[in-house]
């Protein structure tokens, strides 16, 4: 069957990694979303293995509709009663039509209920396992997926209580670590950690954690009975310093520190109380990646931060160094150019990673 994995804009090369190195072949990518093909057993190796993902969707039908009979006839050929339960409850998540003739987003999605709940020879007074749709028009192309994440994406590992001010998403993070090519093996540093996401999230990386600290959709259905209790993959911990992360903010450190016991990763970090101002250059060679503050956090002069942020070259001479930043023009501010930069949506805003070796 094909899935479609969700992710943040301009990140989706990072899903793919991830999805090659399982073993799934890509079918087609587009903004926000990575169709691949895999079997349905696949669903909670997915949820649980994938670190740059936001949401893991069955695709199960698409078809062109320019009225609600095509809409409804198109929904109903799709096989849905070998996936839903016949006293599922359906909950339509999301409707996102674009230059279509049908645009009520609520008859959509009452439509399409009501086409799935005849096709399963239902009543739609369900007994509370609960079925996300996903529904997208395009052109009048409608696709309709069922998401078998549910109400909490995949950023939402369970370990992160308290933040520090605009920290990054879990997946974001894990995906910028990801495209920033990190063997997994040299230590990586982050300069800002604040609540140690960064850290945090290369740690669980390396060690190749699960997600299973959190519920998932699937889980209720029927179809799986108890097949996802019974997905076990053995661990081997490394006692070795896996990341290291600086901040001038010891409150913060404490909420970082925190953090990491509850990722299960505390062993695994060094987080030291140091404002970057302070820090003495590194010989060796690491793998800086860092979300310096920016907008709100940015209290100080921004044009006098980022040169002194431009010293960050010479504090890690041998290593690679990976700054995220919505600034366009920051290479201005350094003496020499990235070797590579990619922009992704952060918070809705467009933010640069910009690398430099």
């Amino acid at each position: 069957m094909e899935f479609v994995a969700l992710c943040t804009c301009g990140l989706e090369g990072a899903v793919c990694i991830e999805l090659k190195r399982l073993g799934f072949k890509i079918k087609m990518v587009t903004a926000g979303h990575i169709h691949f093909h895999g079997q349905l057993q696949d669903v909670p190796l997915l949820n649980l293995k994938l670190n740059s993902a936001d949401r893991i969707l069955i695709h199960m039908v698409s078809f062109q509709a320019h009225n609600f009979d095509d809409l409804y006839d198109g929904t109903q050929s799709a096989q849905w009663q070998q996936i839903v339960h016949q006293r599922a409850n359906l909950v339509v998540e999301k409707v996102k039509v674009r230059n279509s003739k049908l645009s009520a987003t609520g008859a959509i999605a009452s439509v399409v209920k009501k086409a799935i709940y005849d096709k399963i020879k239902s009543t739609g007074k369900g007994d509370g396992t609960e079925y996300p749709l996903y529904v997208y028009l395009k052109n009048d192309l409608v696709s309709i997926m069922i998401d078998t994440t549910g109400k909490d994406a995949l950023n939402k590992r369970g370990y992160r209580i308290k933040t520090s001010m605009a920290p990054l998403r879990e997946t974001i993070a894990a995906a910028l670590i990801l495209l920033s090519h990190w063997d997994n093996e040299t230590p990586l540093i982050d300069p800002f950690c604040g609540s140690g996401t960064i850290p945090i999230e290369a740690a669980r990386i390396a060690l190749r954690l699960l997600n299973n600290k959190r519920v998932f959709a699937f889980q209720e259905w029927p179809i799986f009975g108890d097949y996802h209790l019974d997905f076990h993959e053995k661990v081997v911990l490394k006692d070795k310093i896996i990341s290291i992360g600086f901040d001038k903010d010891q409150q913060i450190l404490k909420i970082a520190d925190e953090n990491a016991k509850r990722a299960g990763v505390r062993k695994n970090l060094l987080f030291h109380t140091k404002a970057f101002e302070d820090l003495r250059p590194f010989k060796e060679k690491l793998h800086v990646l860092t979300n310096p503050p920016f907008g709100i956090r940015l209290k100080e002069g921004d044009s006098k931060f980022y040169r002194n942020l431009s010293k960050i070259t010479d504090l890690f001479p041998n290593s690679k160094i990976c700054l995220i930043t919505p600034r366009q023009d920051l290479e201005k501010f350094f003496a020499c150019k990235a070797k590579k930069k990619f922009k992704f949506q952060n918070s809705g805003i467009w933010t640069w990673c910009y690398i430099f070796e």
